[in-house]
């Protein structure tokens, strides 16, 4: 079982790689999802936990499934 900090930098990690592939800007996802560059940039960089309801839109933005941000 992983802890809250693993499971958050997991995540973060999982966002970041996604976001890269697709070549977006922590701007651009931000923008995509409703959110500013400063709370992806927390997001990915472990700083905060991001709530279920942030996951699922930054999911949209990347226009993945949301299980996917979990596939790591």
């Amino acid at each position: 079982m992983l802890t809250k900090q693993e499971l958050s930098v997991k995540i973060g990690n999982r966002i970041k790689q996604l976001r890269k592939e697709k070549n977006i800007s922590q701007a651009e996802l931000g923008r995509l999802c409703g959110r500013d560059k400063q709370h992806i940039e927390l997001i990915e960089n472990h700083k905060v936990s991001a709530n279920t309801y942030t996951l699922y839109t930054i999911a949209i933005a990347l226009e993945i499934e949301f299980v996917e941000l979990f596939k790591f």
